[in-house]
């Protein structure tokens, strides 16, 4: 219940399975300890699927530059590990790229930690929905998941990091690894998703919470919001 490789066979046909990759955007040292932008792309199983690495101060002097960068994020959720950061470096790369459209990333944003909350509220809603068949059915055995998770569990990312026991990397880079960190978080949220939607292959919990969903909502609302973005680039 918890493969994510099999996410397809409990929510075929989703508007995320068909929808462009996320994107992780993180700010940080790069190569020679440049303030950097780093751009990983994530599927929706929460697979690395592209990166890229731009100065700061090149994007913010050639329109070229900045406008390549929106490219890989203007149709895609974006995940906000750092939302104030993220909202100023957009700011400032949407104006270098000419591009008059005034905070249009915002409803594109999704927050691993509401993610997180999504997937522990989930939890007890199926939780308590067992609780009631139990009383009206036979044979219902009660849920159990790989793992207990709270919302008191996580109040930052790095408590997020913590819990999903993703080790933060080491790479040639300080802001690289900084965002295929972010990325290993994002797949070990998937696995926990995957994992709660997977009771609905139970049909009264089904009946009563309605088809599986691919991602937690707030990742999916932006996933759809992005999919409706159209910059002039």
């Amino acid at each position: 219940m918890s493969d994510v490789d099999g996410m397809e066979g409990v929510v075929g046909g989703s508007v995320a399975l068909s929808a462009p990759a996320s994107a992780v955007v993180v700010v940080g040292p790069g190569v020679a300890g440049e303030e950097s932008v780093a751009v990983w792309h994530v599927s929706p199983q929460g697979m690395p699927v592209g990166a890229w690495i731009y100065q700061l101060d090149r994007l913010l002097v050639s329109r070229d530059e900045a406008r390549r960068l929106l490219t890989l994020v203007e149709r895609r959720s974006v995940a906000a590990v750092v939302p104030g950061e993220l909202d100023e470096v957009l700011d400032r790369v949407t104006k270098a790229a000419g591009v008059d459209a005034e905070k249009w990333w915002t409803a594109q944003l999704f927050s691993p930690l509401q993610c997180f909350a999504d997937i522990v509220s989930r939890r007890v809603a199926y939780d308590s929905t067992v609780s009631a068949a139990k009383r009206e059915l036979k044979n219902v055995a009660d849920l159990e998941w790989s793992r207990d998770l709270t919302v008191e569990q996580v109040v930052g990312f790095d408590d997020l990091r913590s819990l999903s026991k993703v080790s933060a990397v080491v790479g040639s880079t300080e802001v690289g690894s900084a965002a295929l960190t972010a990325v290993g978080v994002l797949r070990w949220l998937v696995r926990q998703w995957v994992e709660t939607e997977g009771v609905k292959r139970r049909s009264y919990v089904r009946d009563a919470h309605g088809e599986a969903e691919p991602l937690p909502p707030s990742w999916l609302a932006s996933v759809r919001a992005g999919m409706a973005t159209r910059l002039p680039l």
